[in-house]
């Protein structure tokens, strides 16, 4: 497979967000010398780079698994939507008391990388209340709209939490995986090159006996049936977040080859 592929969805947003920062701190400092403006160019930029770390954390490709696309009509009343215009009023468009429904929380637990996703929107706040002042960012959040959101979060963070830490014990998983995927290839290889040695002819055992006839398949065990298909379930009942693909039989040395 060719290593030169197309940039996901992440990296051409965040090279078009970074275009267009560096034009607009060029369009800003041409033929200014002011400290304060080359300040706040240096701020703008830290927080392009601070949104770029954010998105590094979400799986775009994945993210539209998240939106049940069913239950957003159930979001919007649009017949509201000349009166919510003509008198800027959001709320009587939204109707965000079932958004619930509209987010696959499985989903969005395999989707953003929680620990590192508060992480970065922590560094992304600070980065902002030195653009705009800490005040700006300190809404009082009177609509119902807000309201709504405010009470979903509220509902998901215990599955939150507990989401976070299935991924830090499946990211430690991962590493003891690659152990072990690695081990298993060293110790396959070692096992291939002693059975080639003398004394030893397909399964004819080394013995002074020359009816003896070993019952054991000469080497590993093969890819029948038996080892194709498992009984184990692919995911844990009630986890958050999916299991790491199981490893047995031929999937040895497919999990051998480089993603």
């Amino acid at each position: 497979m060719s290593q030169t592929t197309s940039p996901s969805a992440a990296e051409q947003l965040s090279d078009r967000v970074e275009a267009g920062t560096e034009r607009l701190i060029r369009e800003t400092t041409d033929g200014e010398t002011s400290d304060s403006l080359s300040a706040t160019a240096a701020e703008l930029w830290d927080v392009v780079e601070e949104v770029e770390d954010l998105l590094e954390t979400i799986d775009l490709e994945n993210l539209p698994d998240v939106v049940e696309l069913s239950a957003l009509p159930d979001l919007l009343k649009l017949d509201a939507l000349p009166d919510a215009i003509r008198e800027k009023d959001l709320d009587q468009v939204l109707d965000l008391s079932t958004v619930r429904r509209a987010v696959n929380l499985h989903e969005l637990w395999n989707t953003v990388d929680l620990v590192d996703f508060q992480k970065e929107l922590r560094q992304l706040k600070a980065e902002l209340e030195d653009v705009v002042g800490p005040d700006a960012l300190d809404s009082s959040g009177d609509s119902e709209a807000a309201a709504e959101v405010r009470s979903f979060v509220d509902e998901i963070k215990p599955d939150a939490v507990d989401a976070a830490i299935q991924q830090k014990a499946k990211k430690a998983a991962k590493t003891a995986r690659n152990g072990v995927i690695e081990g298993h290839s060293k110790f396959e290889t070692l096992y291939e090159s002693k059975q080639r040695g003398s004394g030893y002819a397909g399964r004819k055992p080394v013995s002074n006996n020359p009816t003896a006839v070993s019952s054991v398949p000469y080497g590993p065990l093969p890819a029948g049936i038996s080892t194709r298909v498992s009984t184990v379930p692919g995911n844990v009942r009630g986890a958050k977040v999916d299991a790491l693909p199981r490893i047995y039989g031929r999937r040895w040395k497919t999990a051998r080859r480089p993603r």
